[in-house]
């Protein structure tokens, strides 16, 4: 049901305002960077994936700043060394975001958009089924959360990476054709999401190992896109990897579905960085964030020049 929603041509139908958009912020960096002024790019990075998600959902321009502090809220319970504050506030996030969203779907079935909240309200299968509203909500939900920090955390890593391999980023400056497979090698190189648990419904053998019911298995998504036998030469950055078989999306029927939507954001994140900017350095030391389940970067310096 949701990929039948999905499938409406949304992808398609924000590829030019995501381009347009990208382009704006990365306008709005050179400025602030005229006369070599350091500015930081996780401000582009954290704007561009929100305004697109609202945009999917329908959420109304005065809505839109709520949706970044509760996903910054909810994807704290991902960690390990969370404290009870954090599960708290990750909790009144979570109770807040839900009741919204019920509110935004009953407003979309009485008035229905071109939007993904109200395809979702709205689709059936063959034998007449629907999504529930809480099915309806949680996908909401795991949109914003999977959509904002997965696609922020690419941007910033990704860019760091290029800043650290100018080879790389002048072949990909030389090359455009090449930002494709670029964007697909700069989420296995470092990797937004390093690890994911499943749990065991049955008992399983995996790898010669028993995994009873009930335990968990760590996926270590990071070490899996540096796994020797699968890529060679995996801690070499190449952005024309034409084998790249990386686990960032995960796989199977766990495969995110929103990929597609994810590829043209970044795709017209750096490519909008590409075209706007003769160069592009450092501005001092990033700092990563420091949580480690969601990998990514607190703050990135960056000089631009037009």
């Amino acid at each position: 049901l949701i990929s039948t929603a999905f499938a409406r041509g949304h992808v398609e139908r924000l590829r030019p305002w995501v381009e347009e958009l990208a382009g704006r912020l990365v306008d709005e960096l050179l400025e602030r960077s005229e006369g070599a002024r350091p500015v930081d790019l996780l401000t582009m990075a954290e704007q561009l994936p929100v305004a697109v998600i609202a945009e999917l959902l329908g959420v109304p321009e005065a809505d839109r700043p709520l949706l970044r502090p509760w996903s910054n809220a909810i994807v704290k319970m991902y960690e390990y060394d969370r404290t009870r504050q954090r599960e708290d506030d990750a909790e009144r996030a979570a109770d807040e975001f839900v009741g919204y969203l019920r509110g935004l779907a009953a407003e979309r079935r009485h008035r229905p958009g071109d939007d993904l909240v109200s395809h979702l309200v709205s689709v059936r299968d063959a034998e007449g089924d629907r999504l529930t509203e809480d099915e309806l909500v949680t996908t909401c939900i795991l949109l914003l959360n999977a959509g904002h920090e997965a696609t922020v955390n690419v941007t910033a890593n990704g860019t760091l990476a290029l800043l650290r391999h100018p080879a790389q980023l002048a072949r990909l400056r030389a090359e455009r054709s090449l930002l494709p497979s670029a964007i697909e090698e700069l989420m296995r190189f470092d990797s937004p999401l390093q690890l994911f648990e499943r749990t065991a419904t049955e008992d399983v053998g995996i790898g010669g190992i028993t995994v009873r019911q009930g335990q968990k298995i760590a996926a270590l998504l990071g070490a899996a896109n540096h796994d020797p036998a699968v890529f060679p030469a995996p801690e070499t950055l190449d952005l024309g990897r034409a084998d790249n078989p990386h686990l960032s999306f995960g796989a199977g029927v766990h495969f995110c579905i929103g990929a597609p939507l994810a590829r043209v954001e970044l795709q017209a994140a750096f490519g909008a960085l590409l075209d706007r900017t003769s160069s592009l350095e450092l501005g001092g030391e990033p700092v990563r964030r420091p949580e480690f389940v969601i990998r990514g970067l607190a703050a990135l310096p960056v000089v631009l020049t037009a």
